[in-house]
């Protein structure tokens, strides 16, 4: 679906089909790209160079998830992953790897003058084998990375805050070879979790307003009363957070499940943007007067003035690149 396409209210969008990125631009390191390969030949022949190679396909890319086959030439300091969340080198990006710090699979993040930081870590480099290939998985979901190697899932992490970028590609660390085939991505609709009293008028406000202008938008939106299934609703409610690109919490109540919510959104930096009605206006808490907020009067006509000014944020929050294209 193009991005200027739009959904009927209540359809159900078609699932995404995986697209292959044929195009590639190598930012780091000698590459060569043919046939659905993309070979990493070792880092650049400047002296003092970096033993590292990037590589960043053409596909914009936020959440879903990309796969690919990868052959490493040897096991002691060979590392090889997918990047996701690139936007410059003078920005944060993330890499999910097979071999760092002496550990088989690895999450960590690029932090520009400082260099690599682990997230996550499992399993020994011993267990990885040179000339063998395997395939990778890492399935993005906001803030949630979660990494499967042939088929078995092996690392699962919440990242300290949200991507910053697009790009998607590759990543290799050493001198030797590095061969990746087939890499692809499927891309899903971006997700907004929705905070607020289980009530009138606030459910009337989420069904008439919030939900239609989430789904004109191709955004997927969740309330948790809307989860399904077993489990402790305060981990449901954290998980559903920390896959969501942006929470929207309607405040005017006070309650302190709100807030709870809202502050857990807050410490992973999550873009919010906060409903109240507009007599509740002055009394906004202190900690809070920096976040993106709609003052709105419970009519019919705020209703038409909330569906636009909550129209004009969640695009400025997440932006029109987010998504499909």
């Amino acid at each position: 679906m193009s991005a200027n396409a739009q959904l009927e209210p209540g359809s159900t969008p078609p699932p995404p089909e995986p697209r292959t990125i044929e195009k590639w631009a190598a930012l780091e390191g000698r590459w060569t790209f043919a046939d659905r390969e993309a070979r990493y030949l070792g880092p650049s022949k400047a002296a003092g160079a970096v033993p590292y190679g990037l590589a960043l396909g053409s596909i914009p890319f936020r959440d879903g998830t990309i796969r690919t086959t990868m052959r490493i030439a040897r096991q002691e300091k060979t590392s090889a992953g997918i990047v996701i969340g690139y936007q410059s080198m003078n920005a944060e990006w993330v890499s999910v790897q097979i071999g760092a710090y002496d550990r088989a699979y690895c999450i960590s993040v690029y932090r520009p003058g400082f260099g690599w930081e682990s997230i996550a870590l499992a399993g020994l480099l011993s267990n990885v084998s040179a000339n063998q290939d395997y395939l990778v998985e890492v399935m993005v979901a906001g803030q949630r990375v979660a990494m499967t190697v042939d088929d078995v899932p092996v690392l699962d992490g919440v990242l300290p805050k949200p991507l910053e970028g697009t790009g998607a590609g590759l990543f290799a660390w050493d001198t030797a070879e590095v061969v990746f085939s087939g890499t692809e991505l499927t891309a899903v609709r971006p997700r907004i979790f929705v905070i607020m009293p289980f009530s009138e008028p606030f459910d009337t406000l989420y069904r008439e307003v919030i939900r239609p202008v989430a789904e004109r938008l191709e955004f997927e939106i969740v309330r948790v009363d809307e989860i399904a299934g077993p489990g402790i609703i305060v981990d449901d409610i954290q998980r559903q957070i920390s896959q969501s690109n942006a929470v929207v919490a309607e405040i005017s109540s006070r309650n302190p499940n709100v807030f709870y919510e809202l502050g857990y959104a807050h410490a992973l930096e999550k873009p919010a943007v906060l409903l109240a009605k507009r007599e509740s206006s002055g009394e906004m808490p202190f900690d809070i007067r920096g976040y993106r907020a709609i003052f709105y009067d419970d009519t019919i006509g705020g209703k038409k003035a909330v569906e636009r000014s909550l129209e004009q944020h969640l695009k400025a929050v997440l932006g029109r690149s987010m998504a499909r294209s």
